[in-house]
């Protein structure tokens, strides 16, 4: 088997999971945060749509990235099988 190229296209995988995982977190944090400056500010009007960010392109990379790990870590496990045989 073609095992660093298999390590990195699993590699890729994880990557693609890992930024999922963040964006999500920050989609998640960045409303509390905007909360305490607004707090700190003691101005004007608090709105937890303000303070989300739009990750749509990047998830949308991520998802292609977790794609193109998968689709291509498994092809080339399988052409490593027929060739063993």
């Amino acid at each position: 088997m073609n095992k660093i190229l298999f390590f990195f296209c699993n590699l890729i995988t994880v990557m693609g999971i890992c930024i999922l995982f963040i964006t999500n977190i920050l989609n998640k944090v960045f409303p509390m945060m905007g909360r305490v400056a607004f707090q700190a500010a003691t101005a004007g009007g608090y709105s937890p749509s303000d303070y989300t960010v739009n990750f749509t392109v990047i998830n949308i990379f991520a998802i292609l990235l977790i794609l193109v790990g998968v689709l291509t870590s498994y092809k080339i496990y399988k052409n490593d099988d027929i060739l063993s045989k």
